[in-house]
């Protein structure tokens, strides 16, 4: 069985290893600061145990943590093959709702706002076109 560190970060967990390249390029773009001086908190999972695990078995490798991040971010394959870093989203807190994808450039907006309870998972979801949520 699969498991994740325990962290009050989210975590970045990385299951596609097909391109080195690809990888260091979405990380970078991740760690950039956003015109405001916002940055995600991540903590990097960099690990070929996790190489091609599903979403749904990523999520329940999260260990419980009362204190811990309410959004786990996923870098598969279509993350580092898109343009634009289309990382998956997955909610910790409702097991009932779908992921979507953010670009890169956008996803610090996602992880301090939903670690805080500033905004809503449905705030962000309900924004997405074709799945990819893409800044407000």
């Amino acid at each position: 069985m699969l498991s994740l560190p325990k962290s009050m970060s989210s975590l970045l967990v990385r299951t596609d290893f097909t391109s080195d390249e690809a990888w260091m390029r979405l990380t970078r773009a991740l760690a950039t600061e956003s015109e405001d001086g916002f940055v995600a908190h991540l903590d990097v999972v960099d690990d070929r145990r996790f190489e091609r695990a599903e979403w749904s078995a990523l999520r329940s490798a999260v260990p419980a943590n009362d204190n811990g991040a309410s959004v786990l971010f996923i870098a598969d394959a279509a993350a580092l093959e898109s343009p634009d870093g289309e990382v998956l989203v997955v909610n910790l807190n409702d097991y009932e709702v779908e992921t979507f994808r953010c670009i890169a450039s956008e996803l610090w907006g996602i992880e301090n706002n939903l670690n805080i309870s500033n905004m809503d998972w449905e705030e962000f979801a309900e924004s997405t076109i074709d799945g990819v949520f893409r800044g407000f």
